[in-house]
């Protein structure tokens, strides 16, 4: 008998699978569990946070620079070595979330009624309670009971005997399931932005009157689909002084966007872009363009057009306009002899200004404005996932399952009811529960 025993278990065992079917070899099914398991590894995931986290404050602090020598603020951060930790990072987050998953669903579905006595003895928070009523009737008192706590309540019977399974809090179990997505999602849009593949960071100097198209920016240079094109004109650029006559209060950049039939005015001030087409235009400096003519006393006929610290000569004379006070409506102009400064003079508008035989008039100061032009598809997903970490937190830190069981049998006079619960992060508050439902049972 024994002997054919084993031949219906190897038969059996045959029929579970077809000769059509791949076979995995044990080799590679190890293979596989051993790279899983090191994917889903919260050994992993912290180690790799520190590393970014000393990483970040290497990039932050070691700043490198372009081939300018200007500092390159993102640089570091679209590495390829920086673009493959947060890709393994992200690997880890989603193969830990994917274990969780069937814990997860479990949980959501509710803990399960069929649950022994001996199951219930063993619990840490446990009562049993003897009640005159029936096993019927108890059942109904638990049930009301659980409800009016907020339980959600399954029940089994099996003869005469009811088993009660109940729990509250199971959508905290979410809590570290969202924080996982959350992140994940986070470090998805940051590589998107730093790939490039999406989004753009532009600049827009323009003068008062100038008509700029979007296209032709730099940084925006080709970007754009031709159908999402449109042009940027300039009105008025003006400074806002507090009472003192001194200090800035406030720029303004008075804008028309130029776009088809959407054409409307703006003004665009610190705290306050304009955004047209998912494109923001921020306002973040300012300047000024010197005209005027310049040569020898008396025949200044050269004419220029220059910027702060652009200079222009006559003779071994050479006038370098640094600053322009909007308030008092003068030019603060360093003169040079030759490699040397010798004189600094605040010279008025439209007012000659000599030194020994050259001389140099500024007709008219324009005002420029500087927008940061940026596109950032990004930005809402980054903030989607930041909520997202956020309500994860509330529902981790609120959220706090209980599970209690109930078996309740008949009695020689009535019946008996075993309670029992289960709770990782609250033992406390289900202790409470247990001992109030007992409370309330035996009235």
């Amino acid at each position: 008998m024994a002997k054919d025993n084993k031949r219906n278990d190897i038969n059996s065992k045959d029929l579970q699978t077809s000769p059509d079917e791949p076979q995995n070899s044990s080799g590679e099914s190890n293979i596989i569990d051993v790279v899983w398991n090191f994917l889903s590894s919260m050994k992993l995931g912290i180690v790799l946070l520190l590393i970014m986290a000393i990483a970040s404050i290497w990039g932050t602090i070691f700043i490198p620079k372009d081939q300018f020598g200007r500092e390159d603020f993102v640089s570091f951060y679209n590495s390829l070595p920086f673009k493959l930790l947060m890709g393994l990072l992200s690997l880890n987050l989603l193969v830990c979330s994917l274990n969780r998953w069937k814990s997860i669903t479990s949980t959501l579905r509710g803990p399960k009624s069929d649950v022994s006595q001996n199951f219930v003895k063993s619990l840490k928070s446990s009562a049993s309670i003897k009640l005159k009523s029936s096993p019927a009737q108890a059942a109904e008192s638990v049930k009301l009971m659980l409800k009016k706590r907020g339980y959600r309540v399954f029940e089994n019977s099996e003869g005469d005997s009811v088993r009660i399974a109940s729990d509250k809090g199971h959508l905290g179990i979410l809590g570290p399931y969202l924080t996982h997505l959350g992140f994940l999602i986070m470090l998805i849009a940051i590589m998107i932005k730093f790939s490039g593949l999406v989004g753009f960071e532009g600049t827009l100097a323009g003068l008062e009157g100038g008509t700029y198209n979007l296209n032709q920016l730099s940084g925006v240079e080709g970007k754009i689909a031709p159908e999402d094109n449109f042009e940027l004109r300039i009105n008025d650029f003006r400074t806002e002084f507090r009472p003192d006559g001194r200090s800035v209060k406030q720029w303004y950049s008075d804008v028309t966007v130029i776009d088809g039939n959407q054409n409307y005015n703006y003004s665009i001030y610190v705290n306050n872009p304009l955004v047209h087409k998912g494109i923001k235009f921020y306002q973040s400096s300012y300047g000024y363009q010197f005209a005027g003519r310049y040569g020898t006393e008396g025949n200044t006929n050269q004419q220029f057009t220059m910027a702060p610290e652009e200079y222009v000569t006559s003779g071994d004379i050479s006038f370098m306009p640094v600053q322009f006070n909007e308030a008092t409506n003068k030019i603060t102009v360093i003169t040079y002899k030759g490699q040397q400064g010798v004189n600094q003079e605040e010279v008025d508008v439209k007012t000659p200004y000599k030194y020994e035989q050259a001389e140099i008039i500024f007709d008219r100061v324009d005002a420029y404005t500087v927008l940061s032009v940026k596109k950032d598809p990004g930005v809402p997903i980054v903030g989607f996932a930041s909520i997202l970490l956020m309500v994860a937190m509330v529902i981790s830190f609120i959220l706090r399952q209980r599970r209690i069981w109930a078996v309740i049998t008949p009695e020689k006079d009535g019946s008996l009811v075993l309670i029992g619960g289960q709770s990782t992060k609250d033992k406390r508050g289900l202790d409470s529960d247990i001992e109030v439902l007992s409370a309330e049972l035996k009235g």
